[in-house]
């Protein structure tokens, strides 16, 4: 009877975690639209601000949704909110300021570039081993956008220095959320995620939040999708599926953000990858999968 127990459970806990990796792709789609969208709709306005207003609607949607929980929020939750939404921020301020000095495929590759760092910030920060496998799936996946992102002198603009930037952001807001994940409820740890960054890009922007009021319905649409769908429910599903995906293999399932980044800034705004970059990305993908085979193993050999 309790070989049977230990066994429904191991079975339950794959389900778990192979529904957190879908899951985590399935955010990777709609994020990927989204490079192409903030390029086109950004120039001329504070960014700080359309911000601000993409993550105050997704505090009010998240808000609305779980209501009764959200009246029972309590102050340490809302510390992990802060201090989860600083990383958070500052990984969106830094990659739309980006956005208007480089192409939205190349700045999709580059925010990749988070998977370099996750491993290294995990091992300082949560004081996690990196295991072979990982260093192995971070190598192959690093070769990969590297043949997605350099060429000629492969000299980096100041955009490529400012998304790269926001990478080691989200990559801090990766292994941080690991941390938080599992010691707060995932809704309200997403609610106030949202609200601490509403409130930081509002500061950012200041005067010129009140750009909000006059933003023209291209403007109003890409906050409205943005922020239901690439911020709301994206990072409330990031929330979750953290609890059961470890960092590395989060951060490494979201290289396939590039991707998808550039599949739709070439179907949205008509920008080209080479063959090489195509060679790049399914380098990722062979990353992606070394280190979901390597987790496999390990999984079996400690049970």
């Amino acid at each position: 009877m309790l070989v049977e127990r230990r066994t429904d459970g191991e079975a339950r806990g794959r389900r778990a975690s192979l529904m957190a990796d879908l899951s985590l792709v399935g955010i990777c789609v709609i994020w990927g639209t989204s490079f192409a969208i903030v390029k086109t709709v950004v120039q001329g306005i504070n960014p700080a601000a359309f911000i601000a207003a993409r993550f105050a609607l997704a505090a009010v949607l998240i808000g609305l949704g779980a209501w009764n929980r959200v009246k029972i929020l309590n102050w340490a939750t809302w510390r992990a909110g802060l201090l989860l939404s600083i990383p958070l921020f500052s990984g969106f301020i830094l990659q739309t300021h980006g956005l208007g000095a480089t192409t939205a495929s190349k700045a999709g590759f580059i925010t990749g570039m988070h998977v370099v760092f996750t491993p290294l910030l995990q091992w300082i920060i949560l004081r996690r081993r990196v295991h072979g496998y990982e260093a192995a799936g971070v190598g192959v996946a690093l070769a990969g956008l590297g043949m997605l992102t350099l060429s000629g002198s492969a000299r980096p603009s100041a955009g490529d220095l400012l998304v790269l930037a926001c990478a080691f952001a989200f990559a801090v807001h990766i292994v941080m959320l690991a941390h938080y994940s599992p010691r707060h409820d995932v809704v309200l740890l997403s609610f106030t995620q949202m609200v601490w960054a509403a409130l930081l890009a509002a500061l950012v922007a200041g005067r010129d939040i009140t750009e909000v009021l006059s933003y023209n319905r291209e403007l109003v649409l890409s906050v409205a999708y943005l922020g239901a769908g690439g911020t709301a429910l994206a990072y409330l599903v990031q929330t979750v599926a953290q609890k059961y995906t470890p960092p590395i293999r989060a951060a490494l399932i979201l290289q396939l953000e590039p991707v998808f980044a550039a599949i739709f800034a070439r179907i949205l705004i008509a920008e080209q990858m080479s063959g090489r970059q195509y060679a790049g990305a399914v380098t990722i993908f062979a990353g992606i999968l070394v280190c979901q085979i390597g987790d496999s193993m390990l999984e079996r050999e400690v049970s």
